[in-house]
């Protein structure tokens, strides 16, 4: 006969057992990302709308400049890493044992903008245009695209001054004809003093995973489920994004949490939602778009050979067929 001692623990541990993963403790992941951007709005929905609560996740960021964010995964120091692809993709072109499990950034929500006097890129010939550096993928698509309108990087003179507040001002100055990418806010800005939008590279570049999130080997054998769950609730932040009817509350959580003022809230939401749809593939793989990176550092000469674009992707996380 059971005793009412014997009873009550059993009543215990059943109660352990069965309580909700809410009620164990959030698991927790640590990633390191860039600054805070409209390209970022996906992992500050994730956060603040409780997607991560929803998959029992505390995700801490950590935050830095674009090319240490890789070698902060690949030192170990975070679990995920969220990045430009083509960081990650030429680290593991070079050996390092990272792999793909999501993406964040897909197509290329950027414009070519040029002072008023020029109407197409045509008019950029024997221009000065501002780039960022010459191991930017800014500068790499930007030469792609060129080329395909047949005109050669000898066209033109590339002048690397910086990110954009930098190709912003240079712009302004005079010094240079054109800034080779802008996003917004500079986009804006740019438009409003009178400069001209001279490309959408939306209406050359169909797909590119632009930005993806990454993992080491050794933590995925490891963390596999728990990864899953990060991406499932990425994914989620996603499908809100892209919800026409949370069009206002987005605006608002970018006026909160990036720091802008409600004009230029607004018109970064319409940019990168319902015009450049940068966030279409809700986390997943967009296989298309890999091979298109791959593409373009092979072409540039930042990738020794080009290889197939699952080699980059943990086999877990490929996209449903």
């Amino acid at each position: 006969m059971i005793t009412r001692t014997q009873r009550f623990v059993l009543l215990v541990l059943f109660g352990l057992i069965m309580l909700p993963a809410h009620g164990r403790g959030a698991d927790k992941i640590t990633l390191s990302s860039t600054n805070p951007t409209a390209f970022d709005i996906d992992f500050v929905v994730a956060r603040d709308k409780g997607f991560f609560a929803q998959e029992n996740l505390e995700v801490d960021a950590t935050y830095m400049t674009p090319d240490l964010v890789i070698k902060a995964l690949i030192a170990g120091t975070v679990d995920l890493a969220r990045s430009g692809t083509h960081f990650g993709v030429i680290a593991a072109a070079r050996g390092a044992e990272i792999k793909i499990i999501g993406g964040s950034n897909y197509g290329y929500p950027y414009q070519v903008i040029g002072n008023p006097q020029y109407k197409t890129l045509a008019d950029l010939k024997g221009q000065k245009i501002a780039g960022a550096s010459l191991a930017s993928i800014t500068t790499t698509i930007f030469k792609d695209v060129m080329q395909r309108r047949g005109i050669p990087p000898s066209a033109y003179t590339l002048l690397f001054v910086g990110g954009s507040p930098e190709r912003f001002q240079a712009v302004a100055s005079g010094q240079v004809a054109a800034s080779l990418a802008e996003a917004p806010p500079y986009n804006f800005r740019s438009v409003e003093a009178g400069r001209r939008v001279l490309l959408n590279y939306s209406d050359e570049i169909k797909n590119l995973q632009y930005t993806s999130f990454f993992a080491t080997t050794k933590s995925l054998a490891q963390n596999r489920p728990l990864f899953a769950r990060y991406i499932r609730a990425i994914g989620q932040g996603m499908r809100w994004i892209n919800d026409p009817a949370n069009e206002k509350a987005a605006i608002e959580l970018m006026v909160k949490r990036l720091k802008v003022d409600q004009a230029i809230a607004a018109q970064t939401y319409k940019f990168m939602i319902p015009e450049n749809h940068a966030f279409r593939y809700e986390g997943a793989i967009d296989g298309p778009g890999l091979a298109e990176m791959i593409r373009l550092l092979e072409t540039d000469k930042m990738i020794p050979k080009r290889e197939p674009w699952e080699s980059f992707v943990d086999a877990a996380f490929m996209p449903s067929k």
